[in-house]
């Protein structure tokens, strides 16, 4: 992952640490930057694997035609 990407991560995830404090919340910024990269993580990969189905590169399952 870039350094871009990694400071983006901080970035959100220290707004959503300030947001949930002034609500009352109190959570650490690691656990939410963690959380967001690995949703990033997971949700591109699928986006990849959608994106070689529909050019017909691969099956439903992931195997290569």
């Amino acid at each position: 992952m870039s350094q871009t990407q990694l400071s983006n991560f901080a970035t959100v995830a220290g707004l959503i640490v300030m947001f949930a404090g002034y609500f009352g919340y109190v959570i650490d910024v690691k656990s939410v930057a963690f959380g967001l990269a690995a949703v990033w993580s997971i949700a591109w990969t699928a986006y990849n694997y959608w994106q070689r189905y529909q050019k017909g590169d691969l099956s439903l399952g992931g195997i290569r035609k």
